[in-house]
């Protein structure tokens, strides 16, 4: 389904909570970019209006926008950026990452040269080691996205990893947007099953290792669920279970299940109860049957923040202590 039609840019969105002073970091790399025609949206959903940040949006030469989100949620946070975004691209980045000059140029590149309709970047974390193996392919017997996107070698791939991977804004729009129904813990899973239903629609997704950053996986803020490991299995088991249900043949589901509750049990062990085993039972249950709903993409609200009305809100609060 993919075609060499010609792209007019590309939206960077960048979904954030609580990690004002990281994100700044991350918008130094964004807005030093050799590309042109790109431009830089923030969906903010932290407790607080991140001041500094629109002050070091406003003051760039490229197109920047601040939402002061009034939801809260990963996937929502991505089809809020979608709705919003100009260019035919959407690059979706993590607040905490560094890059080099190249990210957006390569990953526009990647999606004219190879035709592809999602571009997974080439990512490296704590501990990783550069290697020559398969990047980003899904094994369908344990339901399980092996990412490995410090792999040197381009090519096919079945998914990308939410921190860095850009996507055709026609093609997200097409399949549904980003399922908000995987909202759960720590929404686990949605670039997996977003990436699933775009192959299973017949679209193309590529591995471009030359479109890298550094994650650097913050401890503060985000989405994660900090050792509430009950809570997490729950997500775990819900967010698994729409993807071995609504994407997987019947002949996977013994494997894939007995998989997910390994991990129940190997997580009881760790929290000494048996409450995170039973947790995951509880979330495969409720998503097996939200498996069978179509993916949920809602009307969500947001505050565009511009730099007068930042200046206006901030006396204000100031003027209240």
């Amino acid at each position: 389904m993919s075609n060499s039609i010609s792209l007019n840019g590309v939206s960077v969105v960048i979904p954030t909570i609580n990690r004002a002073e990281v994100l700044i970091d991350t918008l130094k790399d964004i807005i030093n970019q050799d590309f042109v025609n790109y431009e830089i949206i923030v969906i903010d959903q932290s407790d607080e209006i991140n001041f500094k940040a629109i002050e070091f949006l406003d003051s760039s030469k490229i197109t920047c926008r601040y939402f002061n989100a009034h939801f809260k949620g990963l996937p929502q946070a991505r089809n809020f950026g979608l709705k919003q975004a100009s260019k035919d691209i959407i690059l979706y980045i993590d607040d905490d990452i560094r890059c080099e000059k190249d990210l957006i140029r390569n990953h526009y590149q990647a999606h004219l040269s190879h035709e592809a309709d999602l571009v997974a970047g080439g990512i490296t974390e704590k501990g990783d080691i550069a290697n020559d193996k398969v990047a980003g392919y899904f094994n369908k017997w344990t339901a399980t996205a092996v990412s490995n996107f410090s792999s040197t070698v381009s090519g096919r791939c079945s998914h990308g990893k939410g921190c860095n991977f850009s996507i055709k804004k026609r093609a997200l729009f097409k399949v549904g947007g980003v399922d908000e129904l995987l909202n759960i813990g720590a929404a686990l899973y949605e670039e997996s099953e977003l990436a699933l239903r775009l192959e299973k629609a017949g679209y193309k997704a590529w591995f471009e290792p030359k479109a890298h950053l550094i994650h650097l996986a913050a401890p503060m803020g985000g989405c994660r669920v900090i050792k509430d490991w009950p809570k997490y299995m729950y997500g775990l088991g819900h967010n698994r279970a729409i993807l071995v249900f609504r994407h997987l043949s019947p002949i996977y589901w013994p494997t894939a299940l007995i998989r997910t509750l390994l991990l129940g049990i190997s997580y009881s062990r760790l929290d000494k109860s048996i409450k995170p085993f039973i947790s995951v039972v509880k979330g495969l249950n409720h998503g097996r049957k939200a498996a069978r709903l179509r993916p949920l993409n809602t009307d969500l609200s947001g505050e565009e923040i511009l730099m007068k009305e930042a200046q206006i809100i901030r006396s204000q609060s100031c003027d209240t202590v």
